[in-house]
């Protein structure tokens, strides 16, 4: 049975709402391919589309940019021939296990130059005409990294700034009571010795109205390099203030440290200093040596050596005295 007119009408109808329902949504996804590439084009971040086998889909200009190649080039690519860190089959496999939820990390890639950047990476895997790709989401971040190690340097360098005497180049006396302090409970707690000295250079305020401060300023540097290759590597010295510098010596009694104490007043005694043109100045150091006993503090072991110290001052300078014996003279 032939259709009628009504029939044939109605249907024509329905093909032609069909009709402009395809070109709508053909339109529709023109526009969405449009916008895609618009901002892939725009976007600041590289970014670059992989298939499973590690080659370049899709990529922006930026992406180009970044590793120095023309974006023509860039097509030509495959994932290790940017990637710095990982193996091929490393990367193989990691494209084969990418899904949905994607990950987020840093890592480097090297340009076409030879020059490695540091980058930050975001990638997930998508699918698209039932082809799976990789989206890759690239940030140079190689200055920011600069950036935070030159930060973190420079923090370094105020700390020890803060801690380290500018002219001898030894610890400060902040430091020195911090370090104390936790030297004195190691001490406690594992039952070991601890000693400290006190070292004064004698008559330096004498040598120093004589030939100024510069002169005195040569000695004092002087000293703090012959504590520092005096002492052993457990050895903390300092520089207390004026002419006057500590040493702190874990885990040595106070006969072991009475003996370095010697050995560098000798050192001190054997150095000649010229603060003038035919001048030859010798100079001698006082030292004051105790050690840590259970029933005393930190700050009283520092009064100590600093008793000790003056009396050797006392008994005739150039000499070591300790808690377990006088003051003697020495040649």
């Amino acid at each position: 049975m032939k259709p009628t007119y009504e029939e044939l009408e109605e249907k024509l109808k329905r093909l032609e709402g069909m009709e402009k329902a395809l070109k709508e949504a053909e339109q529709n996804l023109l526009d969405k391919i449009a916008m895609w590439k618009l901002m892939l084009k725009q976007s600041r971040e590289g970014i670059v589309i992989l298939y499973p086998d590690g080659s370049v889909y899709e990529a922006n200009q930026r992406f180009a940019d970044m590793l120095g190649y023309s974006l023509e080039e860039a097509y030509g690519l495959s994932v290790w021939d940017w990637d710095a860190i990982f193996e091929r089959e490393e990367l193989q496999e990691m494209l084969r296990t990418v899904g949905d939820s994607g990950a987020h990390f840093e890592t480097r890639h090297r340009r076409k130059d030879g020059k490695v950047i540091d980058v930050e990476l975001s990638n997930n895997g998508t699918v698209y005409k039932g082809q799976k790709l990789i989206l890759c989401i690239c940030r140079d971040v190689t200055e920011r990294n600069r950036m935070q190690v030159a930060l973190i340097e420079s923090e370094k360098r105020y700390q020890e700034l803060s801690i380290i005497d500018d002219l001898t180049r030894l610890y400060n006396s902040r430091y020195f009571y911090s370090q104390l302090e936790k030297e004195v409970e190691i001490s406690k707690r594992y039952d070991q010795p601890l000693s400290l000295m006190m070292i004064d250079l004698d008559d330096f305020k004498q040598f120093n109205d004589t030939y100024g401060h510069i002169e005195g300023d040569k000695v004092l540097y002087r000293m703090g390099q012959i504590l520092k290759s005096s002492i052993r590597k457990s050895d903390t010295a300092f520089r207390y203030g004026g002419e006057e510098f500590l040493v702190l010596m874990p885990v040595t009694d106070i006969r072991n440290a009475s003996m370095m104490a010697e050995r560098i007043r000798k050192v001190v005694c054997g150095e000649i200093f010229q603060p003038g043109p035919g001048k030859e100045v010798s100079m001698t150091v006082s030292i004051g040596v105790a050690q840590y006993q259970e029933d005393i503090d930190g700050r009283e072991l520092f009064r100590q050596v600093d008793s000790l110290m003056y009396e050797a001052k006392k008994e005739g300078k150039n000499r070591v005295c300790d808690l377990s014996r006088p003051g003697e003279k020495k040649q």
